[in-house]
């Protein structure tokens, strides 16, 4: 009898110490949420500007870090790989440890609507209204580099009187095509292709909307621009890729074709 009670407060004792140890356990695990009231949130690793970021400035990997942000505190389309951003410059301005926007972001060398973005420092953009066959037969893509041709008319004077001779020019060589209007649209294409964005290429539903957008000089701007604003038309001559030579050229008037072709001004 003696030895069984001594093994019953043993057996009690042992099962107090265990339930005293599944008690601290159950308690432990529980701590945290009791102190902090909820579980921890779900997080995902985005890409945030590692310091302020001005817009219109290529973004390298050197101005991005990854940060974990809770799932639902991530917006849409922010970027989740460096790929995604490295290279890209954004449209609006990025603040340090800001999440970065897909959609704020663009190619640098790809034209979209926001023109401004694209246009290289000390130039305009103009948009250069002309018939030529090679843009609407679409034989010229942005890229392209071409020469500007002009023809219009100047006042000659003759004796006592002036009267008005169409003369064409090489304008300007060696331009690169900034980006393409095109008007309309064929049947093939379709309405949808008014909306449809190609790298460079724009639609609009003026028939007679087609342009060509290069970036010049502010004063060669000017001259295009008188040159339409006294009637004359503008057409332009596809180069060969890489060729980036100058070549002096002349005047090409009604003389200047007699001379070369051998005509006679003063046939009666």
């Amino acid at each position: 009898m003696k030895h069984s009670g001594m093994l019953w407060w043993i057996s009690a004792f042992v099962l107090a110490a265990l339930a005293g140890l599944l008690t601290y356990a159950m308690l432990s695990t529980s701590l945290p949420v009791a102190s902090t009231g909820r579980v921890k949130e779900n997080t995902t690793p985005v890409i945030v500007a590692a310091a302020n970021i001005p817009f219109r400035r290529s973004i390298s990997e050197a101005d991005l870090t990854t940060r974990n942000l809770p799932v639902d505190s991530v917006p849409p389309g922010a970027a989740v790989t460096m790929d995604q951003v490295v290279g890209k410059m954004s449209s609006v301005d990025l603040f340090a440890n800001e999440p970065i926007l897909t959609q704020q972001l663009v190619t640098p060398d790809v034209v979209t609507q926001q023109v401004a973005l694209s246009v290289p420092g000390g130039k305009i953009v103009i948009a250069v209204p002309t018939d030529s066959k090679l843009i609407s037969n679409r034989l010229i893509r942005p890229g392209d580099r071409i020469d500007l041709m002009a023809t219009f008319e100047v006042e000659v004077t003759r004796g006592t009187s002036k009267s008005p001779m169409p003369e064409t020019i090489s304008m300007l060589q060696d331009l690169e095509i900034h980006a393409i209007i095109l008007p309309g649209t064929t049947v093939e294409e379709g309405p949808q292709a008014l909306t449809q964005e190609e790298g460079g290429v724009f639609r609009t539903a003026d028939e007679q909307g087609q342009s060509v957008l290069l970036a010049v000089d502010p004063q060669d701007a000017l001259a295009i621009r008188h040159v339409q604003d006294v009637g004359g038309s503008l057409d332009l001559a596809l180069r060969p890729k890489g060729d980036g030579t100058v070549v002096e050229t002349e005047v090409v008037d009604q003389f200047y074709l007699a001379d070369r072709y051998g005509i006679d001004l003063n046939r009666n």
